[in-house]
């Protein structure tokens, strides 16, 4: 088993996070303070292929693994937490189910405009009464010709408003559960879809969550994903590409609390010596760093299981990565805070902004309970497998 990444891979996660380095971080500050995103900063996201990483070529995306995905992920982690939202989310839920489900004149129409970052794409599937429960959306969806018509609520929808496409996801029979639901490509623009209240968050400034509304939207039957019924399943897949994403985007974003932490008990004296020369210390960061390394590879691990096609197992690491990241970046970012003290805690420094940006991850895209859910129904999966008769 070899555990070195590929040259080009090396190269290509450097390059990354020199583009982070020099374009991204200097902004970092402004956006917290002001809530905008420089368009020079976009413009660096759309050079850099960030839009469109894991998208094949032939639609104007990178055609990366979701290994090199996921490298591009852990540096762009290192920078204030909207440049993801704005880029890294359109690679995955925002284009994913357009890219595997679509009829070939909507893929094409959308796919080259997400894959460049000219138009953003948002996952409309959270509703006020369905989160952790998607199954159980009430959004519905009905035929009327050569049109379907949708009629309901999301909320908490990233980047609502900027988005020029949704995939959302509707029922034709609440009662039908699952079973009953399908997705769509709808065009921002189509009459009766507008964008409802923007929700405040605790963290993300410079990338908004909104509600979006549907009130008798009519969208053409061409802009179903897959067919009638699947759209569930298509949710899911989708799903999987955004947790292996997050695992990595942990990983980026406590490997730069880990730095900060680095620095600072290395300048900082307390009680006549460095901060790094008390015991208490020493053990802090090696627990911090062994929880990265470990996190790590487990993220590593779901972008090549990903890779490799297998669904079950796809999906199974995919929890595996998004939970495991969610609660060590969270455990290095409260340590992180812990050894600044008052300094951290201030808003003079960003370790307190990544502290509440990371919270989300055990929340969004699949809370860390139904990870849990997941890894426990593989691990019995797995198990009953591994013990069935011959």
């Amino acid at each position: 088993m070899n555990f070195q990444l590929p040259d080009e891979l090396v190269i290509w996660q450097h390059r990354v996070g020199e583009f982070v380095r020099t374009e991204l971080q200097p902004h970092d500050a402004s956006i917290e303070e002001t809530g905008v995103v420089p368009e020079s900063a976009m413009a660096g996201l759309r050079r850099m292929g960030l839009f469109g990483t894991n998208t094949p070529q032939e639609y104007g995306g990178l055609g990366l693994s979701m290994l090199g995905s996921c490298l591009a992920i852990e540096e762009l982690a290192k920078a204030h937490t909207a440049f993801y939202y704005l880029s890294g989310v359109n690679v995955h839920i925002g284009s994913k189910a357009i890219e595997f489900y679509a009829r070939p004149g909507i893929r094409d129409r959308w796919l080259p405009e997400l894959a460049s970052g000219r138009m953003i794409g948002a996952f409309a599937l959270t509703e006020p009464g369905a989160g952790s429960d998607a199954a159980r959306i009430t959004t519905t969806v009905r035929r009327d010709g050569a049109h379907y018509i949708l009629n309901g609520k999301k909320i908490y929808i990233t980047n609502a408003p900027v988005a020029g496409v949704f995939t959302v996801f509707a029922t034709h029979d609440p009662g039908a559960g699952a079973k009953g639901i399908s997705a769509f490509a709808v065009d921002a623009t189509t009459p009766r879809l507008r964008i409802g209240r923007i929700v405040e968050m605790a963290a993300g400034r410079g990338s908004a969550h909104a509600e979006v509304i549907f009130e008798d939207c009519r969208v053409p039957r061409d802009c179903l994903l897959g067919e009638e019924g699947q759209g569930f399943g298509i949710a899911m897949r989708c799903l999987d590409a955004g947790r292996t994403h997050w695992g990595a985007y942990c990983v980026g974003a406590a490997s730069q609390l880990l730095g900060y932490a680095l620095d600072h008990v290395s300048q900082r004296e307390a009680f006549g010596r460095k901060l790094r020369g008390h015991q208490g210390i020493e053990w802090e960061i090696a627990d911090m760093t062994a929880a990265l390394h470990a996190a790590r590879l487990v993220a590593y691990e779901a972008a090549w299981r990903y890779d490799q096609g297998d669904p079950a197992a796809r999906t199974a690491a995919a929890a595996l990565s998004k939970y495991t990241g969610a609660e060590m970046v969270q455990r290095v970012a409260d340590a992180t805070l812990q050894l600044f003290g008052g300094s951290g805690y201030s808003k003079d420094l960003p370790i307190e902004r990544i502290w509440r940006e990371t919270r989300v991850v055990g929340i969004l895209d699949g809370t860390s309970e139904i990870m849990r859910q997941i890894i426990a129904r593989d691990t019995f999966r797995r198990h009953e497998h591994k013990n069935a008769p011959n």
